[in-house]
């Protein structure tokens, strides 16, 4: 993303909780700067970058930037254009899983059977009359963190055990992951992207680090009908299964905002950061659903890697790894300083996380390792 709008002439400055954001190290990014995890500092320290550096444009990518923005929405318009999103309202009712889930089906989209019990006492009480194997999924959450498989009531006991909200309770879905990206303007339909999910991490529901583009006019039909029923305004990433039982692509999450395996989209033709862009600036987008199909594309470093790290099935991933026809991945010789920056972050994290197990943390306290950010 920041490649793409750097190789275009576009100033393009990057803020992150991370000091060491790997893309704020990308030839193409002018400035870059920390802002702090508490919401209200850090959104002093944003309002000071956009006073002081005047971007065109606003661009949040993760779901807490996406927060920060929501919740000062008029202030940080005063400074400059926040790229097209949907209301507040339904930004909360898709982030929702179950209310989400709920809308989807509503409007027709194939989804999984869900149970919303309104307590952990409530959730235990379904243990018997559940069509195993089922997923316990987190209200809110992304990345497949927290997400538990239960196949049987007493695997959904043990499940629960700790709980202290009630979760969404999911049928499993046996099949391929299908990620579905779709750029609407108050519903209209500008662009839309493909792929399917080849490798994951973390596993087992983690998002993907390798994917191809597919061709699927009935699963883009789904997405562009249901984002045309809500009056969509933004972008989307819609992620579905389709069910070995009877082909059906089922609804299982909608990102709110671009994925973070957006480049394999941006690679092959349709440019979601570029589109966005031009739509807060009030240019003229052209549509395009047209884009290079069967591109494998694949996040060699930390992705592929630790999939490879984590897999039983490691004979059979080396054998796909070794094939290297119609493969594109993350690597950039040119821009190579936020890969060596990604590096050293995995590294310092296993190294902190190594001290974490050996030292008592009030020593880590005491030295500073786990020190918050003012």
């Amino acid at each position: 993303m920041v490649r793409s709008l750097g190789r275009r002439g576009i100033p393009v400055f990057v803020g992150g909780l991370n000091p060491r954001i790997p893309a704020g190290f990308s030839r193409f990014v002018s400035r870059r700067f920390r802002y702090s995890g508490e919401p209200t500092r850090a959104l002093e320290q944003i309002v000071d970058r956009l006073h002081r550096w005047r971007p065109q444009v606003l661009l949040p990518i993760m779901d807490h930037a996406w927060s920060l923005v929501y919740s000062r929405y008029d202030e940080l318009s005063e400074h400059t254009t926040i790229v097209p999103c949907p209301d507040p309202v339904l930004r909360s009712e898709l982030n929702d899983k179950a209310s989400m889930l709920e809308t989807a089906s509503a409007r027709g989209v194939p989804t999984p059977k869900t149970y919303v019990p309104s307590s952990v006492d409530e959730a235990l009480a379904l243990r018997h009359d559940l069509p195993y194997p089922v997923l316990l999924k987190p209200a809110r959450g992304t990345g497949g963190v927290g997400i538990k498989l239960a196949r049987d009531p007493t695997g959904f006991e043990s499940a629960l055990r700790d709980a202290e909200l009630a979760p969404t309770i999911q049928e499993f879905i046996e099949g391929d992951d299908l990620e579905l990206t779709i750029l609407a303007d108050h519903g209209e339909p500008l662009a839309g992207s493909a792929y399917v999910t080849l490798r994951n991490r973390p596993l087992p529901y983690g998002p993907p680090v390798a994917c191809r583009t597919i061709r699927d006019q009935h699963l883009m039909s789904i997405g562009v009908k249901f984002l045309q029923e809500l009056r969509y305004h933004g972008v989307a990433h819609l992620d579905f299964r389709r069910d070995r039982r009877d082909g059906q692509p089922k609804l299982l999450d909608f990102n709110v905002r671009l994925a973070g395996s957006n480049e394999i989209s941006t690679r092959t033709g349709v440019d979601f950061a570029l589109m966005l862009y031009q739509m807060a600036l009030g240019r003229r987008v052209v549509p395009c659903f047209e884009y290079e199909v069967n591109m494998e594309f694949r996040w060699v470093l930390f992705g592929e890697l630790q999939h490879l790290i984590q897999t039983p099935r490691k004979r059979a991933v080396i054998r796909d790894l070794m094939r290297w026809r119609g493969v594109h991945t993350d690597i950039s010789l040119s821009d190579s300083l936020p890969h060596v920056i990604d590096t050293f972050n995995v590294i310092a994290d296993k190294s902190l996380g190594v001290v974490r197990r050996a030292v008592p943390r009030r020593l880590i306290n005491a030295v500073g390792v786990n020190r918050s950010d003012n």
